[in-house]
């Protein structure tokens, strides 16, 4: 199944639109796109009304919106709105005036909601394994703080500072160095009662998710020549912060626009964005953060497919349940994080790229994610070797509900994911049924392409695509950005699958930018204005 989410946000309105599969609990992104809106442009945040103007723009996006999802397949469209709205007197016109449109119902999220879906997001796309991290999220009228692990969050806070509502409080079209100081002193003033809580915490990491955070970062990365894109997993330092910060203050946001990496639909609030991050790593004294590209519309993905599973609970879904007793498994041994989760969700997604080469039955298909989310198990015993490791702890903990010759073809997956292809020496190699030696071979094969798409644990390459040629097959990656190591390391692991079908691979990556789908959108206040 399909879905539809839609962050209608002060200052941009988001669209994502996944594929669900409920049963193994994994997603895959269709389509994403944002325009920027900014419902809470003008005086709008400091009113609490939504002008005219903006509710007509924001209305007529969300209409596109929810036509392109509804075109992608979408069944379901679940929408939620922020601070601009969360504010405004007359946000429920603004609500009823969409559902009128496009009979779309939004949600409107409280701030503690809006922190908890970010959280969501977050921690289901990032590697926080044994981590605390203090998560921070900027909007254009309020910024999110979460403290959290990868089960749950233990601080939810909002504060009402965002990009947007302190470009138009403090800066302007006319900014002054009287702005900026002023600016300054504000966002440290409401920020330190905040700072001094979460630094109780004494958490391990800090992440940094928005629209700010990512425009930051696509500067400072086009700054030291490397690729703009590539943003999530991306490490912020202090030092460069500042003096980017001062930089871009000179700067008119007409020649902002110029600066590589700059995003010109943000060039005006940027500076305002970047007060908010430098003033918070100073108040929490951190020399660095790291950057998510996950966020809140990925959060109302995961929660509504975490509610959908709790429904195939419910029921006595058979396989839900077998699924289950391999995620408890990984967790017991400390290995259900997101690379896991993301590894099986590309081991299907190459399983049925490739079925009409392998031939395997679906059931089949349940014994490759089962692997998948079992293959580094292993490591709770020792790095080296970790494979061994793991298939021994598959076949002496068992996963009730699995017959047992499923077991002994998991735990042989599990083995061959890594370092060497099978081999007549191996014990489980000899002790395998000529019917087991070719799934153990064929889904072991997929297996250790999956695991090297994933080298970094980023869940940045998307979704995977075969392409069959004469003598050859050629895995088409949708990238969230450069992943020339992920294909590097899939090639590397590629070896078994050329053996046992006797194909050349290849990979290419189509690296997918964020970007707005309809490009009339304008890039100023100015500009909106203009637009009547």
């Amino acid at each position: 199944m399909l879905l539809g989410a839609i962050d209608v946000g002060t200052n941009s309105i988001h669209l994502i639109v996944v594929e669900l599969d409920p049963h193994f609990g994994t997603s895959r992104t269709i389509l994403k796109a944002r325009e920027m809106v900014r419902l809470g442009g003008g005086d709008a945040l400091v009113r609490g009304y939504l002008g005219k103007k903006a509710v007509a723009r924001g209305v007529a996006a969300i209409a596109r919106f929810a036509a392109s999802a509804r075109a992608a397949g979408a069944v379901d469209i679940r929408a939620v709105a922020t601070s601009a709205v969360r504010e405004a007197s007359n946000g429920g016109e603004f609500v009823a005036a969409v559902r009128a449109s496009s009979g779309i119902e939004i949600e409107v999220l409280g701030d503690v909601e809006e922190a908890r879906l970010i959280h969501l997001g977050v921690s289901r796309g990032f590697p926080l394994a044994g981590k605390t991290a203090c998560i921070f999220d900027i909007g254009g009228g309020s910024t999110e703080f979460i403290v959290g692990d990868e089960d749950r969050a233990y601080f939810l806070h909002s504060v009402r500072i965002g990009s947007l509502r302190l470009f138009e409080e403090y800066v302007g079209e006319a900014p002054t160095a009287q702005g900026y100081r002023a600016l300054e002193a504000f966002v440290r003033e409401t920020l330190a009662p905040v700072a001094v809580r979460l630094a109780d915490y004494n958490f391990d990491t800090l992440i940094g998710t928005s629209g700010t955070v990512l425009g930051l970062a696509a500067l400072d990365a086009a700054a030291t020549g490397l690729p703009s894109q590539r943003a999530h997993g991306y490490v912020l330092r202090l030092d460069r912060l500042r003096a980017l910060q001062q930089t871009l203050a000179k700067l008119s946001p007409a020649e902002r626009r110029k600066l590589p990496g700059m995003n010109p639909r943000r060039s005006d609030i940027i500076v305002a964005g970047a007060t908010i991050v430098v003033t918070i790593m100073e108040l929490l004294g951190r020399e660095e953060l790291v950057v998510s590209e996950r966020a809140l519309r990925e959060g109302i993905v995961v929660d509504y497919l975490e509610r959908n599973l709790s429904v195939a609970r419910k029921v006595g879904d058979e396989r839900s349940r077998r699924f289950d007793e391999a995620h408890a498994l990984a967790r017991r041994f400390g290995q259900m994080d997101v690379h896991e989760t993301h590894v099986a969700a590309l081991a299907v997604q190459i399983f049925d790229a490739t079925v009409d080469l392998h031939r395997f039955e679906p059931a089949d298909r349940d014994l490759l994610f089962a692997a998948a989310l079992l293959h580094d198990v292993g490591r709770a015993i020792a790095v080296s070797a970790h494979h061994k490791h793991g298939a021994y702890v598959v076949r002496s903990a068992g996963l009730p509900g699995w017959r047992a010759e499923e077991i002994e073809t998991i735990a042989s997956l599990v083995r061959y994911h890594r370092k060497s292809p099978p081999k007549p020496t191996h014990v489980e190699w000899a002790n395998a049924t000529p019917a087991m030696r070719t799934k153990i071979e064929g889904l072991a094969a997929l297996l250790r392409i999956a695991d090297g798409l994933d080298r970094r644990h980023l869940g940045v390459v998307g979704g995977v695509s075969a392409r069959k040629g004469p003598g050859s097959v050629t895995f088409v990656l949708d990238a969230l950005q450069d992943v020339a190591g992920e294909m590097a390391a899939a090639a590397f692991k590629a070896d078994l699958f050329e053996r046992t079908f006797g194909l050349a691979v290849s990979f290419e990556a189509t690296v997918r930018a964020d970007v707005p789908s309809f490009d009339d959108q304008p890039s100023t206040p100015a500009e909106i204005e203009a637009l009547g």
